[in-house]
């Protein structure tokens, strides 16, 4: 039985404690927050302790696995401390904001004999999983361009993204699903362009981001994280390549937590008089990735989402960054 514990009761802390609850051979141990508003009633609801800090928590009994679910600026203090306290770590993203942070965050770990993973949950959204299979298998054709977009109002659930030194802003909340999931199937960019807009608290919040790969790849992806007026949760992936063009659209409420309102999946062949709707099984991501990540940890195996992958992330929302302060296009 391995025992886990969360750091954070927010929508993320929730999320990750109702996938837990869901998995055979482990147990919820606490829920960890300084200020109990929130945890008491999340630790109540899923039964489990309530701790007031990571020390509390292993003092009751050892933890094999910690799940840091806070804003992104407490991220390494607790990852550390995790790994010091000898239990794997599954940190919520985005990581952190620096190299020099995220290095010191593995460095940690390494040293302690444990693993550690970034939650990078779009990877298991089921159609990202299905697109990710026609990429990699070619059934496009030559890539013509790839274009993403995910765009929300500010989040009702928390009042801190709009602090760049809370947050990062839409750029390293939002942004990053969509990097990473390109990352995932085509690797390092070479050059990144971007042009945004920032919010009052001096945070990036609607970004516009240009990507070129070695192979020629060439990728779109538009991201704000506060967008005025009733806008509704939504995302889109579209690909074009000579053999057709991919297409994938969800319309969630105000926020994705209100569930979906409308999607569509289709494929466009080249040639053809009518487009494809394409069915796939819908499946829970935050469920798919703890069982995957939890099953690393009890088979000592390759982690779903790799540290070098994470990384290069990174890598590229800091060349991002950098673009949107200084200009021009930037190396990754």
């Amino acid at each position: 039985m391995l025992r886990v514990a969360i750091v954070g009761s927010g929508f993320m802390g929730k999320s990750h404690a109702e996938a837990y609850k869901a998995l055979p051979g482990v147990e919820l141990a606490g829920i960890i927050n300084p200020n109990p508003k929130n945890a008491v009633p999340l630790a109540r609801e899923t039964g489990c302790g309530y701790f007031a800090s990571l020390e509390d928590a292993v003092k009751e009994g050892p933890l094999d696995i910690v799940s840091v679910c806070t804003p992104t600026y407490l991220h390494e203090q607790y990852v550390i401390e995790a790994a010091q306290a000898g239990c794997h770590v599954l940190c919520e993203k985005p990581v952190t904001f620096t190299l020099e942070s995220f290095d010191r965050m593995v460095k940690a770990c390494q040293d302690n004999g444990v693993k550690l993973m970034v939650a990078q949950v779009a990877r298991w959204w089921p159609e990202f999983i299905d697109i990710a299979r026609r990429l990699n298998g070619g059934e496009l054709g030559r890539i013509h361009m790839i274009y993403e977009k995910r765009l929300c109002q500010l989040p009702t659930w928390s009042t801190w993204h709009r602090d760049p030194a809370k947050s990062g802003g839409g750029l390293y909340d939002l942004n990053i699903h969509d990097i990473d999931f390109l990352v995932s199937v085509y690797g390092r960019p070479e050059s990144v362009f971007a042009t945004g807009h920032k919010g009052d608290g001096g945070a990036w919040m609607y970004v516009v981001t240009s990507l070129l790969w070695p192979n020629g790849v060439k990728a779109t992806v538009e991201t704000c994280i506060e967008m005025p007026g009733p806008w509704p949760f939504s995302i889109e992936f579209r690909g074009a390549g000579d053999r057709g063009t991919l297409h994938y659209n969800l319309q969630a409420g105000m926020n994705i937590k209100d569930g979906e309102q409308n999607s569509n999946y289709t494929w466009y062949p080249a040639g053809a008089q009518a487009p494809e709707t394409l069915p796939v099984a819908q499946t829970d991501m935050f469920v798919s990735e703890i069982t995957e990540f939890v099953d690393a940890v009890k088979n000592n195996g390759e982690l779903p989402v790799p540290l070098a992958e994470s990384r290069v992330v990174l890598e590229v929302v800091l060349a991002t960054l950098r673009s949107l302060e200084e200009g021009g296009i930037q190396k990754v």
